[in-house]
């Protein structure tokens, strides 16, 4: 807000939409009021709009390919870390003594203080960085907007805190953190000033965040395609068609910008992860075994999720133990647990992506990648020990892990003893059918390991995931069979891993809510306390509203008497209405060659009385359509702002002819035509209108405060936009029909009507928290 040196402040109109409107598909009123000009056909605005759209659609696919080609450098950047940096200086960090023992301690003193700065991080830095980030975006996708959660400092410290507690060598993963950081960065991109106009409110911004989404999945996997899907099945509750070209515009450029990074031979981030192509015989006895990895891995995914929910809910019984601990000495103890069982067995201390590589790759009796499997274990077949082994270790400590108060993921981690599960089918199906040559374990391994990441998160999208990353359709149906039969199943026992989360986190998100029947109406879940501004209003009231309410937008009601709905204003309309009549007042109290004295026009000082400080200001979308004679006598002050506003000082001349008005007025209370051409002719006067006479705006109530017509305004101003179609349902309306429509068409509230009166709203977060089942 700047204030010129006639001492009137320049205010910028905003056409901010409300929270009821649908999800921004249409065109917001606001953003069309004044496109046909007065003489008819388009204004100069509306060409104005057109370029600006077309401006628009340039710069929202110049974002996703931006943020397409830094999240892939940025992520890209972090595997490198990992890998030529943690991993390598924590093996460095180990050889730096032959000794074991030494070594032993060693390993735990890295585990232990990585672990501790990262929840060192998170505690005392950056809460909104800790865990999966996943269920955050669930929630803010599901309507709920949450800017803490996406925030810039949340990109740094998420990235840190990751450093530490993947590098540690908990048994975490790093998929759901890539994601959670590919929405902060975007974002952030999107604060920038080139695209500072992409979005009109925040359900445009959360569309855009879920598109880039999927490059999260495209840096970890390099999977495009599965990250478009994962993103979908994750993250979004209903998905827009529009947003699948987006994310798959951003997932590709950023999955040709991982190629560009990992193309050198040294870059093996994705590599170890392909597999050998070999020919596979379905109709044999092998598609019971897959069926039966399938099977397997989903009970297993179901297990594992109840047993983090068993391990979360004893710690939030016994709160005041853990209290004592403080959640440093709770990481402290899982770190230090994680590093003694891990260390002595070397296949348990490998990283994930190591593990997955040996399983899906390492076969033969001399392999020496399958030796780190089997030296410790000194009996026939060791690999089906070691693997037995690896998943029971593993599975115990992921789901202690992903309880901390850390950045973690744990998609990377069921992949890993997924993948075990798969290749001790495949072990055993070598033992009992030796003749068959067409065998190979690792295959099976492919399969066990999209199988568990479906059955835990319940995403199909990991079977495309899978052979994307294996770049081998040798066993896409077999994949596809595991991965339907393991969600299947754990449909039927429980839910997710991650609604499991959004559920321990408290956060809302809409589809929890089920009615149990249709019993449950408008009328029992609304709120009856709604702030309300009425057509007929004075500027005291509308102030005293502002102060009271936060509410983006305010419904408008015909009368204190008669709640019929008009519509819905938007705060900031309010706000420049007001800032509107101050600079009017200003004008008027300050005017020089128009402080003219009235007694002179008036016998009896009347008007005088009345008129001190009266607008005699005109708002014109162009002065240049004026058709007066004496135009080049008047002062013109020209509004700075988007939507042109003029404001043109009237002659001498015309002062007189308006008071001559004025004074015919007050003496003739019928002669409201002179009031209905003064409005037409776009000046308007504030009166003392004895006889309540609806034409006109600018009255004034028994206190002197002036009223103003609402309506009369949005006809008169091209700014002042009321929106006459607000989300509108009726008191019988099921609470369940209501939770559906929030989850198709968005909004964050409904008004409910009685008969068009207005009886009460139902804001969204407030029926999730009161009425959730």
């Amino acid at each position: 807000m700047i204030s010129s040196k006639h001492g009137y402040k320049k205010t910028r109109i905003k056409t901010n939409t409300s929270d009821s409107d649908l999800f921004n598909l249409v065109m917001p009123k606001a953003e069309t009021a004044g496109f046909k000009s007065k003489q008819g056909g388009i204004s100069r605005k509306a060409i104005s709009w057109a370029k600006f759209s077309q401006n628009n659609n340039f710069f929202l696919w110049t974002f996703l390919a931006v943020i397409g080609l830094v999240g892939s450098f940025y992520l890209v950047a972090v595997d490198l870390i990992f890998n030529y940096g943690v991993f390598a200086f924590r093996t460095k960090f180990l050889e730096f003594t032959n000794n074991y023992f030494v070594q032993y301690l060693s390993y735990i003193l890295w585990t232990v203080v990585l672990a501790t700065c990262s929840c060192f991080i998170i505690k005392k830095i950056c809460y909104s960085a800790i865990g999966s980030g996943v269920p955050d975006l669930k929630s803010i996708f599901s309507g709920f907007w949450s800017p803490d959660v996406v925030e810039p400092t949340v990109l740094f410290w998420k990235t840190i805190g990751l450093l530490c507690s993947y590098g540690s060598g908990l048994s975490i993963g790093k998929e759901g953190p890539y994601i959670h950081i590919s929405a902060a960065l975007a974002n952030t991109i999107l604060s920038i000033k080139p695209f500072k106009g992409i979005v009109a409110n925040d359900t445009e911004r959360a569309q855009l965040l879920a598109a880039c989404c999927a490059l999260g999945v495209a840096a970890t996997f390099g999977s495009p395609i599965g990250g478009v899907l994962f993103s979908i099945e994750v993250t979004g509750t209903y998905y827009l068609i529009s947003n699948y070209w987006r994310a798959f515009f951003t997932a590709t450029v950023g999955a040709i910008g991982i190629k560009i990074l990992l193309s050198a031979p040294s870059n093996s981030l994705l590599e170890s992860y392909r597999t050998e192509s070999i020919t596979l015989n379905l109709a044999s006895v092998q598609i019971i075994a897959f069926i039966i990895t399938g099977v397997a891995c989903g009970f297993l995914g179901s297990l594992f999720i109840s047993l983090y929910t068993k391990i979360y809910n004893w710690k939030k019984h016994n709160q005041e133990l853990f209290n004592k601990i403080t959640p440093f000495g709770e990481v402290i103890i899982v770190a230090a647990a994680t590093a003694i069982l891990s260390f002595p067995l070397n296949f348990l201390r490998l990283d994930h992506a190591s593990a997955v590589h040996a399983m899906f790759k390492a076969y033969g009796e001399n392999n020496e990648e399958l030796k780190t499997w089997t030296e410790s274990i000194p009996f026939d077949n060791g690999i089906i020990i070691a693997c037995l082994l690896y998943i029971i270790v593993k599975l115990v400590l992921t789901a202690v892990s992903i309880t901390l108060p850390i950045p973690y993921g744990i998609y990377i981690p069921l992949f890993a003893i997924g993948a075990a599960v798969g290749r001790v089918v495949g072990e055993i199906m070598k033992l009992i059918f030796p003749h068959m040559t067409d065998i190979y374990p690792p295959g099976y391994a492919v399969v066990g390991a999209a199988a568990l990441c479906g059955g835990a998160t319940r995403t199909v999208s990991s079977a495309m995931i899978i052979l994307e990353l294996t770049n081998d359709l040798t066993y896409m149906v077999p994949v596809l069979t595991g991965v339907v039969l393991s969600c299947g199943i754990g449909n039927l026992i429980n839910d997710s891993i991650y609604d499991c989360f959004l559920k321990n986190k408290n956060l809302p998100y809409l589809p929890f809510y089920k009615a149990k029947s249709d019993a449950l109406l408008a009328r029992d879940v609304m709120r009856s306390d709604v702030n309300y501004v009425c057509q007929k209003t004075s500027l005291l009231k509308i102030s005293q509203l502002l102060k009271r309410s936060d509410e983006r937008a305010i419904p408008v009601l015909e009368s204190e008497q008669e709640h019929y709905l008009i519509g819905t204003i938007s705060r900031n309309t309010l706000e420049e209405i007001i800032l509107y009549y101050e600079r009017l007042h200003s004008y008027s109290s300050n005017k020089s060659p128009l402080s003219l004295s009235n007694d002179n026009n008036d016998d009896d000082g009347s008007s005088s009385h009345h008129h001190h400080g009266d607008s005699i200001i005109s708002i014109n979308e162009d002065i240049r359509h004026s058709s007066h004679s004496n135009m080049e006598q008047k002062s013109l002050l020209r509004d700075n702002s988007s939507n042109g506003i003029e404001m043109s000082v009237l002659s001498d001349e015309e002062v007189d002819e308006h008071n001559n008005l004025i004074n015919n007025n007050n003496n003739n209370n019928n002669n409201n035509n002179n009031n209905n051409n003064n409005s037409n002719n776009n000046y308007p006067i504030n009166q003392d209108n004895n006889d309540g006479d609806n034409n006109n705006n600018n009255e004034t109530d028994e206190q002197g405060e002036t009223i103003i017509d609402l309506v009369q305004m949005e006809l008169q101003n091209p700014w002042v936009v009321i929106d006459s179609s607000p989300f509108l349902i009726v008191e019988t309306m099921p609470v369940r029909k209501i939770v559906f429509m929030f989850m198709m068409l968005g909004g964050n509230s409904v008004y409910v009507t009685n008969k068009g009166k207005l009886s009460g709203i139902v804001v969204k977060s407030e029926l999730f928290r009161n009425y959730n089942n």
